[in-house]
């Protein structure tokens, strides 16, 4: 089972209580149809991101209202995660455990979905969780988790084994533990000196270590980095690049995008940043982060420094 934890989205610890959650799954959707499965990953990430953000800012509530959910290629994402009282099926928030599957009225769930809610479900079985599956709609009157959800939970679909997948994703999980000093007005390359996971060795050496693709395929990036000495109003900036590689360097002008660019308002800062890209086969992924004073002149302050971080890559078998 591939699981993005809280951590993931620089989210803290739920602040949402204990409870036992342990008679079975619920299952919901979203009233709207979301097009992830057409989408890289990165939009699935946003999708929960922003999800949470409704449900803390309009509803009200302490934290997305679910347990878990599962997205169209094959992830399961943690929002309160197991054993928390949950905002998602008045009447079960505390017996029952929750996972949406990120698709709408409109939307079959595709076959990663599925097995990775059997996934899950194996997972959280071993540890105490009971046989049940129901819908949202045995618990109030509502549409969720719409018809073809639904079904599926009334025919068994849901239960059974995963299956085993020969196209499982390569995941690479590369740490930093030592601090590094970033240049006003200039990127910085970040270094990552550990490695977490790394099947097929694709973790880059030399001064800036970085992301080797094993394959030609698409690559899914996120990347959070603490990053202190700022001041409230000064700037930050996360990049991502991928370079071609030619006899032991850089070859013509990488590709660069940026995907963070705001004013501190704080001396620590999570740096985060998601990037989705197609790669060849040998090139090599960076990140780099960049940092401006708020008043434009550094006037002698020391520079900030990134401390500590973590950076996933989800790559595609070719």
């Amino acid at each position: 089972m591939e699981l993005e934890k809280r951590a993931v989205f620089g989210w803290p610890a739920t602040a949402a209580g204990y409870a036992p959650c342990d008679n079975g799954l619920v299952v919901h959707y979203d009233g709207s149809d979301q097009g992830l499965a057409g989408k890289p990953h990165s939009a699935c990430r946003t999708y929960w991101t922003q999800t949470r953000r409704f449900h803390m800012n309009t509803n009200g509530w302490a934290d997305i209202g679910y347990a878990f959910a599962v997205c169209p290629h094959g992830i399961v994402l943690e929002g309160r995660g197991w054993r928390r009282v949950q905002a998602a099926q008045p009447g079960g928030n505390t017996t029952w455990t929750s996972v949406t599957f990120m698709s709408g009225p409109r939307e079959s769930p595709t076959t990663a979905q599925v097995n990775a809610f059997k996934e899950l479900r194996a997972w959280l079985r071993g540890s105490g969780l009971g046989t049940g599956i129901r819908g949202h709609r045995d618990f109030i009157s509502t549409s969720c988790p719409g018809d073809r959800l639904y079904a599926m939970v009334k025919n068994g679909s849901l239960t059974g084994a995963p299956k085993e997948d020969d196209d499982v994703p390569i995941r690479t999980s590369l740490g930093k533990s030592k601090p590094q000093p970033l240049a006003w007005g200039e990127w910085t390359v970040i270094t990552w000196d550990t490695e977490h996971s790394d099947p097929e060795g694709a973790h880059a050496g030399g001064d800036h270590p970085g992301y080797v693709a094993p394959e030609g395929s698409w690559a899914d990036f996120h990347a959070s980095v603490r990053v202190e000495g700022l001041l409230p109003g000064d700037e930050y900036q996360l990049r991502y690049e991928v370079h071609n590689w030619k006899d032991g360097r850089s070859a013509g002008d990488p590709w660069t995008e940026i995907h963070a660019d705001h004013p501190a308002t704080r001396g620590v800062q999570f740096v985060t940043g998601s990037c989705a890209k197609s790669l060849k086969r040998g090139q090599h992924a960076y990140v780099s982060i960049a940092v401006f004073p708020a008043d434009g002149v550094a006037n002698g302050r020391p520079v900030p420094r990134a401390v500590s971080g973590r950076w996933t890559i989800r790559q595609d078998r070719a």
